[in-house]
């Protein structure tokens, strides 16, 4: 979710502790909540998904789906997007703390992940049947992905049989709008081969707040010696797949980046691949 997303939901649902019921309780919190911001129109409110909280009693995490419209001056966009509330018997709440740790409870919630994520189109490196599986949601242009991801794709790349590594493109558009462009170039490269772009894409030195597409396209040329053009990064296949990059991000719930799953499981160290490389 975007950062102003994130800012709407919190100031909407974030309270003091409020009674709650069944599902249809927490979906009328929710609807009384955003109602109140007159820039807000609701389309749907449901329950996604119920899940536990590990080692902690009592709560469970309801996954929220929500659809509304949002106006911001004359624009109005529909945005669709999910988002965690945490329920007790009678309580209600958007924040839990772990007060032993400090830890933020969000972080320790992890929907299913969906049967096709090791899906084929995004095996960036690997072999499919690696002994260790990697997820990762990236943006080229986001700092913490340029300090973590290339040494993850090398590891990929250099041990095909220890780790498969699937790629999921979340551009962080409200923060780095050139990112839009490059990862439609990383899916062109990528399908005629050339990873070596792909990889290239973490350290290229551009404005992040670029939004001329042909700019960009231009600086990608003259920094990597590769030339693409603007009907060859809106071709409707890249559209479907950035799509459903979109779409798997929100399932999942990651928002930021770099978000990594080890063999299935959130990994918030981000280094949990290193352990999968077989000693020689």
């Amino acid at each position: 979710m975007s950062s102003m997303l994130r800012s709407l939901t919190t100031l909407a649902l974030a309270s003091s502790l409020a009674l709650a019921g069944g599902d249809a309780d927490v979906v009328n919190y929710v609807k009384k909540k955003l109602s109140r911001n007159p820039q807000v129109k609701i389309n749907a409110i449901r329950v996604d998904d119920k899940l536990p909280i590990p080692g902690i009693k009592g709560w469970s995490a309801y996954v929220m789906a929500l659809d509304i419209n949002l106006t911001r001056g004359k624009e109005t966009r529909r945005i669709k997007f999910e988002d965690i509330l945490f329920v007790s018997k009678n309580l209600i709440t958007s924040e839990l703390v772990d007060r032993k740790t400090g830890r933020d409870v969000r972080s320790m919630i992890q929907p299913k992940l969906p049967k096709d994520i090791y899906s084929e189109d995004h095996l960036l490196y690997g072999n499919p049947d690696a002994k260790h599986k990697i997820i990762v949601f990236s943006d080229p242009l986001c700092p913490f992905c340029r300090m973590t991801v290339p040494d993850m794709l090398k590891a990929a790349r250099e041990n095909p049989y220890d780790i498969a590594l699937y790629y999921y493109h979340l551009p962080l558009t409200t923060i780095h709008p050139a990112s839009e462009t490059l990862v439609r170039v990383m899916e062109v490269a990528q399908k005629e081969g050339r990873m070596d772009v792909v990889e290239k894409m973490y350290q290229i030195d551009i404005d992040p707040h670029l939004k001329d597409e042909k700019k960009i396209l231009e600086i990608v040329e003259k920094k990597t010696g590769y030339k693409v053009t603007p009907e060859q990064i809106h071709e409707p296949w890249i559209d479907k797949k950035l799509g459903k990059d979109r779409l798997v991000s929100r399932k999942l719930l990651v928002t930021g980046t770099p978000t990594i799953f080890a063999d299935g499981k959130k990994d918030i160290t981000r280094e949990k691949y290193k352990s999968f490389i077989t000693k020689k």
